[in-house]
């Protein structure tokens, strides 16, 4: 019989020659696979992502998807980030590239004003000519200064981990 070790659970497989019923092995599995998993990440962590930001060059408040903590779930969050941007030459003067990486670390307060319950502290490198903002509803949002040049090109990749309410 095969045998599969998932973070310390034996399982052990039917052999393929064999007739056996599958469905307890397959079951113990997938159930020791979901307990691994939800052991490193929180239900509102999030993975790695890119985000395309080529559109904005000069935009304002555009929501980066799927960095968005609700205050009834979530306590406070720490994103990594990095930021992208490139412009090509349009003559004088030249394109720009810029780069940025750094932590947005934010926290929940319901006593706080309207548009000030989530603060939000941001330590970094460099400046890639963008500001980074959270909704009252926990949506993190980013605005950014155009760069000279043409052709605007840039991303935003980030991942979070979440502290939630308990």
């Amino acid at each position: 019989m095969p045998k599969i070790i998932i973070k310390g659970t034996l399982i052990e497989f039917p052999n393929s020659g064999q007739a056996p019923n599958w469905a307890p092995a397959v079951i113990e599995a997938v159930e020791a696979l979901a307990d691994a998993v939800n052991s490193i990440t929180a239900t509102y962590d999030v993975a790695p992502q890119v985000q395309n930001i080529d559109a904005n060059n000069s935009s304002s408040n555009v929501n980066i998807n799927n960095l968005n903590f609700p205050a009834s779930d979530v306590r406070a969050a720490t994103v990594f980030y990095s930021v992208y941007r490139k412009t090509s030459d349009s003559g004088p003067p030249d394109g720009q590239e810029v780069v940025e990486s750094g932590l947005l670390d934010i926290n929940y307060l319901a006593s706080r004003p309207v548009t000030q319950k989530w603060e939000l502290v941001r330590t970094g490198q460099s400046d890639a000519k963008i500001e980074f903002s959270i909704t009252d509803l926990g949506q993190i949002t980013f605005s950014t200064t155009a760069l000279t040049g043409i052709n605007h090109v840039g991303i935003i990749s980030f991942r979070a981990l979440a502290i939630l309410n308990v």
